[in-house]
């Protein structure tokens, strides 16, 4: 079953690889045509009660397959001139049927034999409002055979359409039942499988855009324990953190550190640690989320620092580099704990004992009840029950910082509230888009830096279109 991020998650990353969503748009009206041939017969009169949207869209295409043998009519709830996508308007100016007025819906609900629903599709926000509620209360009264396209429009809210058959896409849509869907036929548009499990801009619909009213601290929390050893990676990972739009980055390091730190950026926040009290355990818990590794060092005092902050932790953690080493006799206190870690190939090797393959990955997710970003040329993604793949990214990755990039996005994604795979799915795409964005402005010579500054175009391009 699919909510409503999920199914745009999947046509996003359809337009990204195949350029763009009018061939689905063209196989859901095919799959509505043919269904309702199949399953109501020809020679009826058709009423197709159109929205703005792409559900719209599909049912045009729909209505032009049905004229051939039957007696269609669109009817627009608004003029041609709202439609909101390019597709819906490529949809509606192939159809060469006749159109009628919303002044005429009662006669034309009246006279038809079947009315196709596509007047809201997924994702609705509120109750539907004039003139919208009154046509979904006429459709409902009228008595006659009523078809939606993918879900009935206004589902979950107060008002919404009773069909006798719903023809949904790719899989059932969240909260769809009999009751409120009549009998559901899943229709394949097209989409493949392969696409489902691939890390794209489309995993970036599950990032939240900040409230015009947000305080300080409502868009992510982020403690960063790390810099002990190699300053440069606590710096490149709160960095990345900060890119992607995290409220506020604590880099808890040592004190002969701290300086260094400090110089790079002035809204990362330093703290010393050489030894960490018990008040600064405390102050690294009321993050929303901790990152522990990125130059950590292997010294006594860090590991005493892992094992502490790991076993008393419950807010959600990123475990990257060193701080996996340090676990490796230690890896059970991670047991059903809300962690991501993010090995490369030998860094699992050493904290699981096991080759890093898919089934090995999987196994030990599942064993700890943790999530696993496995770094490779193809990052593989799993929280032993799903996956994901990401691929992309270019030969210039190899150089050092990548990673501990990768480790600041994540870290900063689960900081304002996602949910760990998906926020893996999320960062693993944006770290490697900005390596691409590097590389078509600097070829091999780009550097850390960079990709750090593509960060928010990546974000930007993919969440606002710009």
């Amino acid at each position: 079953m699919m909510d409503y991020l999920e199914a745009k998650r999947d046509d996003q990353n359809y337009k990204y690889i195949y350029g763009d969503l009018y061939v689905l748009m063209q196989n859901a009206g095919k799959s509505v045509a043919e269904f309702i041939s199949s399953t109501l017969g020809s020679g009826k009169r058709i009423l197709f009660v159109s929205g703005t949207g792409n559900n719209a869209g599909d049912g045009f295409v729909a209505a032009e397959i049905l004229r051939k043998s039957n007696d269609v009519r669109i009817l627009l709830i608004k003029p041609k001139e709202e439609l909101k996508t390019g597709d819906a308007r490529k949809a509606f100016e192939s159809y060469r049927g006749e159109i009628v007025s919303l002044e005429s819906l009662e006669e034309e609900s009246a006279k038809a034999d079947i009315i196709v629903d596509g007047i809201f599709g997924i994702g609705i926000k509120g109750d539907p409002r004039p003139p919208y509620d009154g046509v979904i209360d006429l459709v409902n009264k009228s008595g006659k055979t009523v078809v939606s396209i993918d879900v009935p429009s206004g589902i979950g809210t107060k008002r919404s359409i009773m069909p006798q058959f719903t023809v949904t896409f790719t899989d059932e849509k969240e909260g769809m039942t009999p009751e409120n869907s009549g009998k559901i036929h899943i229709a394949d548009i097209g989409i493949p499988d392969s696409l489902k499990t691939m890390a794209g801009p489309g995993d970036l619909v599950y990032y939240s855009i900040p409230e015009p009213d947000s305080h300080k601290g409502m868009n992510g929390t982020l403690a960063i324990v790390g810099g002990w050893t190699f300053h440069g990676s606590a710096v490149i990972a709160a960095l990345g953190a900060e890119k992607i739009g995290t409220d506020l980055v604590r880099v808890y390091t040592t004190g002969s550190n701290y300086g260094i730190i400090s110089s790079y950026d002035p809204s990362i926040i330093v703290r010393k640690a050489n030894l960490i009290s018990s008040r600064l355990y405390e102050e690294i818990r009321g993050n929303r989320a901790v990152l522990i590794g990125p130059g950590l060092g292997i010294s006594p005092e860090a590991a005493n620092a892992v094992k502490r902050i790991v076993n008393s932790t419950e807010n959600p953690m990123v475990i990257d580099a060193d701080a996996l080493k340090i676990l490796k006799d230690f890896r059970h206190i991670m047991d059903g704990k809300n962690i991501v870690i993010t090995p490369h190939r030998e860094e699992f090797r050493i904290l699981s004992g096991k080759e890093p393959t898919e089934e090995n990955v999987m196994e030990f997710s599942s064993e700890h009840g943790i999530t696993t970003l496995l770094k490779g040329k193809v990052d593989f993604i799993t929280d032993g029950k799903r996956v994901m793949y990401s691929r992309g990214g270019n030969a210039r990755m190899t150089m050092g910082g990548t990673g501990d990039l990768l480790a600041g996005i994540l870290a900063g994604f689960i900081s304002r509230g996602t949910d760990p795979f998906r926020a893996a799915a999320m960062a693993t795409f944006v770290n490697k888009r900005s390596a691409e964005l590097s590389f078509n402005r600097k070829s091999y010579w780009y550097g850390i830096s960079d990709m750090i500054d593509e960060i928010p175009n990546v974000m930007r391009r993919n969440i606002e279109g710009t």
